[in-house]
């Protein structure tokens, strides 16, 4: 059911957690093949900050070819579910 006002992307975001948890990059490239507007890492986790079913699990590194210095992005959940602690975050 989609919410007057809600991005478009949340219900797709919504579908990839039900598998596993995921950082906020990886969300943003899977949503890069799907959408022809999609949001950025940034934007993402802003959204999801302000949304319930989502629950910021931690922070992983992510490391650039383009960056001289890694940096730390959120990996997002949903609300509820259960996850391993290590990557690829598979829900248990």
């Amino acid at each position: 059911m989609n919410n007057m006002g809600e991005k478009k992307w949340i219900q797709a975001a919504i579908g990839l957690l039900e598998q596993r948890a995921l950082r906020s990059v990886d969300i943003e490239r899977d949503l890069c093949m799907r959408f022809r507007h999609s949001p950025t890492a940034r934007s993402i986790t802003a959204a999801l900050n302000g949304d319930r079913r989502f629950l910021k699990l931690g922070e992983a590194h992510n490391s650039s070819l383009y960056k001289r210095k890694s940096h730390k992005v959120a990996v997002w959940g949903l609300r509820g579910a259960t996850y391993s602690e290590v990557s690829p975050y598979e829900r248990i």
